[in-house]
């Protein structure tokens, strides 16, 4: 069968990367593909479950950006364009990961970033659950009031979107590190993002559960 992860971009396609060598899943229990940017997966997405090969296990990651719903519907508008049940298209996405299987289909699976409940947010986001010691972590604590105090100071003259806040304080945090700016991917590598947090663990057994159970 094969088995097959799409993300957005670079960036979550060496997350996952850190997170499965880190968890002990081989590297042949699934590809990750880098589509650059959710129109790309979602498109992938709907030519894989219209094509209804069911030799298949397909798996998605996209950012909540601005409205989990919005999303959500866009993938239940896929489901209902491949002909899959109604009654196993759920109305919300679950919480620890959603994983939808039918007879004569692709076994498919979403994880919508931070962490499927949360109505706005992206990769970022799910980064901030690593953080070590985050409520009391100096360096946290300190790249978050930077990057708010630079935000309210230069509010009127950037185009600045709030909704990427969550970037600007992650590379914050990296860039004070002792090997300042790691890319995210390396940065759990080195431990200055810690995988071993009961929200990633949320996320490799739905990952478990998708391509390796």
């Amino acid at each position: 069968m094969k088995k097959t992860l799409l993300v957005e971009g670079k960036d979550d396609q060496h997350v996952i990367y850190a997170i499965r060598d880190i968890y002990g899943i081989s590297k042949k229990s699934f590809i990750v593909e880098e589509m650059g940017g959710v129109e790309n997966v979602l498109k992938k997405t709907d030519s894989t479950l219209v094509d209804g090969i069911s030799d298949i296990c397909l798996g998605i990651i996209i950012d909540a950006d601005e409205d989990l719903n919005i999303q959500w519907q866009r993938i239940i508008g896929i489901l209902r364009k491949a002909d899959y049940d109604n009654e196993i298209i759920p109305d919300n996405p679950d919480a620890a990961g959603t994983i939808i299987k039918q007879e004569f289909k692709p076994t498919f699976g979403v994880w919508i970033m931070p962490d499927n409940v949360t109505n706005r947010g992206m990769l970022e986001d799910f980064l901030e659950f690593l953080v070590p010691d985050k409520d009391t972590n100096p360096i946290w604590i300190k790249a978050v009031k930077s990057s708010q105090e630079v935000l309210e100071e230069i509010e009127e003259e950037s185009r600045f979107n709030n909704i990427h806040l969550s970037k600007a304080k992650i590379h914050a945090y990296l860039a004070w590190q002792k090997e300042c700016g790691r890319p995210f991917g390396t940065s759990i590598t080195a431990k200055y993002l810690q995988a071993d947090n009961p929200n990633c663990e949320k996320f490799v057994e739905w990952l478990k559960r998708l391509f390796v159970e």
